[in-house]
């Protein structure tokens, strides 16, 4: 419970730079986003627990269904995931996300040759982004609209169907409130 805890922190305080019980309900009363992966990490959290399991994952499909997402809550999410709006985002069951991600609305990480994405850390993914089976480097922008079909090395910004890089600026700008690993 005491991971679980640190994964719930830590995306409390990429919403607001603070983590702590005032925040964390502000960020549920407030944020789709917020609400979303809290549901999605107690499913995940649970899934192995015989008799609670069932009950955490019929919320979370509920939340899906109102949310009218379709992430699936077996991924693998580093801490401090920043998702907005929810909204027309799917991914799979082996997907890798890592920390201190934001991803918008409408972003589809979907599998080629049954090969699933791999998201590094300090990623910044825009609006109606398609990641198709490669891998994600760490502090990269995806601009939105991008449709990513090759791998993507760190510090780039790609954009563009197909995407190409365009800079090695990187997502630091982007990434606001980035947690320290151990220490949420």
């Amino acid at each position: 419970m005491k991971q679980f805890a640190s994964y719930i922190s830590s995306d409390v305080f990429r919403w607001y730079g603070h983590s702590s019980l005032k925040f964390f309900l502000k960020a549920l009363l407030t944020k789709r986003g917020f609400k979303f992966i809290f549901f999605m990490r107690l499913a995940n959290f649970f899934n192995k627990t015989p008799v609670v399991r069932f009950f955490f994952i019929v919320i979370y499909k509920v939340v899906k269904i109102v949310y009218s997402s379709d992430i699936d809550f077996r991924c693998s999410v580093g801490k401090g995931l920043k998702l907005h709006h929810v909204i027309g985002t799917a991914w799979g069951p082996n997907v890798k996300i890592g920390n201190n991600v934001t991803i918008t609305h409408n972003v589809t990480l979907g599998h080629k040759n049954g090969v699933m994405p791999v998201i590094g850390s300090y990623v910044y993914i825009g609006p109606g982004a398609c990641i198709v089976g490669v891998k994600i480097g760490d502090n990269c922008v995806i601009a939105p609209g991008s449709i990513v079909i090759t791998d993507v090395p760190d510090n780039a910004v790609v954009a563009g169907n197909p995407a190409k890089i365009i800079s090695y600026k990187g997502a630091l700008e982007l990434i606001e409130y980035p947690c320290k690993m151990g220490v949420n």
